[in-house]
């Protein structure tokens, strides 16, 4: 048994406990008990937690643990071996940064895919991963930039093909393009790529695999086109109408993910940066702002990602992803916590373990100094992350 004695907790991701101080009981990999601050039994195993805020993991649900952020033609030809090992150290970058669930959207060689399974069976430490392995991408320009990330299909029956290969990999998502992207050369951010029929067979066909849907879309169309087929994420959603924000709020299976750092980041660090990465991300940013406000004020559910790996130093580095919801959209630094924890967790559907503190719930902490809901600084002064009932930072 573990207590967490005297935890200053943030209300709305604690439900059911009233106050704003509790001591928090763990035992093996879970919350035991959540008791009025100072009243929990014991002496041993007990770490005060007087002036630190206590809340669910983090949960970054759109990273790349196969980027790092280099050069991307040299990173395709480095061994699977060598990146494998690479992306273990990410993940556990990640993890140590408060991050105890992480969503992988494409990878190649399906290197992640494996080091999911090699972490839930605890052959190594690190965040719980949902992976999606390669992504699944009509044939398009540029496609080969990435190496074999992707993995191309041209018809519904190709699509229907490509989800089963995933699934029999064992990916938690499938992960699709449907318009084009920053980082291709050869793509048009607000442009679709995919037809609506070979979207469909995608959804139709991960539901009756069991598999929920993740689709890569920055342009308004390609959003409308996801949400009528059914997929669940909606991944950057950076140029949107008011019929997206609608479509959105009207709707109780899909829902965005807004990435707001790569964008930011690649228009303002040019150096090294390849041409098309600044100027497509100087072409988005504008729409970017304004989509993600109206989304916000309209009271849309929104998730948190990060696309870590697409820039340099990036895993485990979300503090730049809250600093711009915070001072560039105008989220509040509550909001944002939120958006990182409860929202991802349901969104995801895994809030039945994760994402708020509740008894019968993973114990997935992490606890920083001082009052992150009401500073996004705050964050970045993290003084204990458990994961599974275990500390694995202190």
């Amino acid at each position: 048994m573990q207590i967490l004695r005297n935890c200053r907790i943030v209300p709305e991701l604690t439900p059911g406990f009233d106050g704003d101080r509790a001591d928090i009981v763990l035992e093996g990999e879970k919350i035991v008990e959540i008791l009025p601050p100072k009243t929990a039994k014991g002496t041993d195993n007990v770490l005060d937690m007087s002036e630190m805020t206590v809340v669910p993991g983090l949960i970054d649900a759109h990273v790349h643990l196969d980027l790092c952020g280099m050069d991307v033609f040299e990173e395709n030809v480095q061994p699977a071996s060598y990146r494998t090992i690479r992306a273990l150290k990410l993940a556990q970058d990640n993890l140590r940064h408060g991050y105890t669930t992480v969503r992988d959207l494409g990878d190649r060689d399906n290197i992640v895919l494996h080091m999911a399974k090699a972490v839930k069976e605890g052959m190594v430490v690190g965040p719980d991963i949902l992976a999606s392995g390669k992504i699944l991408t009509p044939t398009e320009s540029g496609n080969e930039y990435f190496g074999d990330m992707y993995l191309e299909a041209d018809s519904p029956a190709e699509f229907r093909k490509a989800v089963r290969l995933q699934n029999q990999l064992g990916a938690d998502w499938i992960k699709v393009m449907a318009t084009g992207a920053i980082m291709n050369p050869g793509g048009v951010p607000g442009s679709p790529i995919i037809m609506e029929d070979e979207l469909k067979a995608i959804c139709d066909t991960a539901a009756f695999v069991g598999k929920p849907v993740a689709v890569h879309c920055h342009g308004a169309e390609g959003v409308k086109m996801a949400i009528r087929c059914g997929v669940r994420t909606i991944e950057h959603s950076s140029i949107m109408d008011d019929e997206c924000i609608r479509l959105y709020k009207e709707s109780t299976n899909s829902y965005p993910i807004p990435t707001i750092f790569p964008p930011f980041d690649f228009a303002a660090h040019t150096e090294g940066k390849p041409v098309h990465y600044v100027e497509k991300a100087n072409n988005i940013k504008k729409s970017l702002v304004e989509s993600m406000r109206a989304a916000y004020q309209a009271g849309v559910k929104l998730g948190w990602g990060t696309d870590a790996g697409v820039s340099p130093d990036s895993h485990g580095n979300g503090i730049e992803e809250f600093r711009l919801r915070v001072h560039e959209l105008d989220f509040t630094p509550k909001d944002c916590l939120i958006q990182a924890t409860k929202n991802n967790a349901e969104i995801l559907m895994i809030d039945d373990e994760v994402g708020t503190i509740e008894v019968g719930k993973k114990a997935n902490l992490v606890a920083f100094r001082g009052n992150p809901d009401e500073d996004v600084e705050v964050l970045n002064d993290i003084a204990v992350v458990i994961k599974s009932g275990a500390v694995v930072h202190l």
